[in-house]
């Protein structure tokens, strides 16, 4: 398994320049070296609303996605409120939150504001020690060169 990230745009672009892939082992070496330059925030619990919030239980899954009769509009609530989690963002962001990165499986949605953030904190640091990064970590400038073209557009959702 492996992350995918993609550059949310306005214009759904199928552009494989949009697209940012990493192994689980890279991704944690990136979010390594974006904790080291004070990139990242730190790991804040974020809870999901229950089922129970929108009057659906487990007996009401038909199947994947599927309720039963009824229950379509609870279903569609409980999804919104759950979109609403993964793009929340503090109003005055000091990084990309590690949450997001931590785990491709929730969707969650990396905000311009995060990502000028993370670059800001990283651009911060002396140019000799920014380059020396840049000259021992393949990856890194790849990395960095997505997320200056994340800000242009809606941010990256991480799958």
């Amino acid at each position: 398994m492996g992350y995918q990230l993609n550059i949310e745009t306005t214009d759904d672009s199928t552009d494989d320049t949009c697209w940012h892939r990493s192994s689980n082992l890279g991704m944690g070496s990136i979010c390594r070296t974006m904790r080291e330059f004070g990139m990242l925030t730190d790991w804040q619990p974020i809870e999901f609303p229950a089922l129970s919030d929108f009057g659906l239980t487990r007996d009401d899954f038909t199947g994947p996605g599927q309720v039963a009769p009824g229950k379509s509009a609870n279903l569609a609530a409980a999804r919104a409120a759950g979109d609403a989690v993964r793009s929340a963002v503090e109003p005055d962001p000091a990084g990309i939150p590690h949450y997001k990165l931590a785990s491709h499986l929730e969707h969650w949605l990396i905000v311009p504001a995060e990502i000028r953030a993370a670059l800001a904190a990283y651009d911060a640091w002396p140019a000799e020690h920014r380059e020396e990064l840049e000259d021992t970590y393949p990856a890194w400038a790849p990395w960095l060169a997505f997320l200056r073209r994340a800000i242009g557009h809606l941010g990256i959702r991480v799958y």
